[in-house]
């Protein structure tokens, strides 16, 4: 049967060490569906199994574009505007941060707040994967053959910020001289991996994750405004709510009101 609302499969062993989760929705309300994609500093893979040939990609702030309907949005600081039609069917691939390098053979920072169709990435097999996706009849088998498809093209490679990064999402306040110094290497040295890695420099990549363990504590409830930016590393209150609102265009405050269901959305007020 397929999935009622949006399913999200937590792939097993080797690829659960490079995706997070992928995203599978066949819509079937009456209206359309919006809601707005904060930035999590990692790459997402979006392919449209309606059989379109473009669909609207719309930056925060900005008109929507057309673009492919299977393309892959890099790491970037940008909010996008995300639209499910009545009837229509999309899968997402939510890497990890640097999740994504193991199947590209490209800089991640030459993705960075970009879109580009899979063609483009994975050439006539990327092509293949989206008319086979069409074909096949059900959620599970389509996952299965999404699972495949990375399985393959996975390379085998050295992560050289795999030690570093489970330390910045524990501790988001750090600073990029300290996860230099607990690298070993110079800030520039580290500014270097991380543009190649997870396409972002490090300055960069640590606001985000600071965003995204702000969600966290606003999800849970047990910390008010204040605390949160003590917390995390801010200056101070209003520090914490205007990088907050740089990325989400609200306030802490107002997020409850516009949290969504879907990890890292909002829903869009109509």
């Amino acid at each position: 049967m397929e999935p009622a609302g949006p399913y999200l499969h937590r792939p097993g062993a080797p690829l659960c060490a490079h995706i997070d989760y992928i995203g599978y929705w066949r819509h079937d309300g009456d209206v359309p569906h919006l809601s707005t994609a904060l930035p999590r500093g990692a790459v997402t893979v979006v392919l449209e199994l309606s059989g379109r040939d473009k669909v609207p990609f719309a930056p925060v702030g900005s008109a929507p574009v057309q673009t492919p309907s299977a393309f892959v949005t890099g790491a970037g600081t940008t909010s996008y505007v995300t639209r499910v039609d009545p009837g229509q069917t999309v899968m997402t691939v939510h890497f990890r941060p640097a999740g994504a390098r193991s199947f590209l053979g490209i800089p991640l920072s030459e993705l960075q707040d970009r879109c580009i169709g899979i063609d483009d990435v994975w050439g006539t097999q990327g092509r293949i994967l989206r008319e086979r996706l069409i074909e096949t009849p059900s959620a599970a088998a389509r996952l299965g053959l999404l699972e495949r498809f990375f399985l393959d093209c996975m390379q085998l490679r050295d992560h050289p910020l795999g030690a570093l990064l489970p330390h910045l999402e524990a501790k988001p306040s750090m600073t990029v001289a300290e996860a230099a110094a607990l690298m070993g290497v110079s800030p520039k040295r580290l500014t270097t991996m991380f543009n190649s890695d997870v396409g972002l420099s490090p300055k960069t990549y640590l606001r985000l994750r600071r965003l995204q363990a702000a969600l966290r504590r606003l999800d849970d409830g047990t910390q008010l405004g204040a605390e949160i930016a003590a917390d995390l590393g801010y200056f101070d209150q209003a520090h914490f709510v205007r990088d907050f609102r740089s990325f989400a265009a609200i306030t802490p405050s107002q997020y409850p009101r516009r949290r969504s269901s879907l990890p890292s959305h909002l829903d869009v007020v109509t």
